[in-house]
């Protein structure tokens, strides 16, 4: 259950991550359509309240609240490295007619 609260913390913070321009071009080569960017930040929020959940669930009523926001912060670390640290992909190629 543990596993579960860092996992959604790292969902989250990609999914952040993934609405932004440079990240978003950076991984599919074309940057965030606005109604895109909102479904993302929407679905990143959706996975930090289910990750608060999850960390009462796994933690308790003390430690919960503590837990969640290790998760939040080590999927936040997770995802600076991944998204910073790991070579970019190489550029799309456009097909030739």
């Amino acid at each position: 259950m543990k596993a579960v609260t860092f996992l959604l913390g790292l969902i989250a913070s990609m999914l952040f991550a993934l609405s932004t321009n440079r990240h978003h071009e950076r991984g599919w080569g074309r940057r965030c359509s606005p109604r895109a960017a909102t479904g993302l930040r929407i679905a990143a929020w959706v996975c930090v309240g289910v990750d608060f959940v999850m960390a009462i669930v796994a933690w308790g009523t003390v430690f919960g609240p503590i837990g969640w926001v290790a998760s939040c912060m080590v999927g936040a670390a997770a995802t600076f490295l991944l998204l910073n640290l790991l070579p970019a992909p190489p550029p799309h190629r456009k097909a030739r007619p």
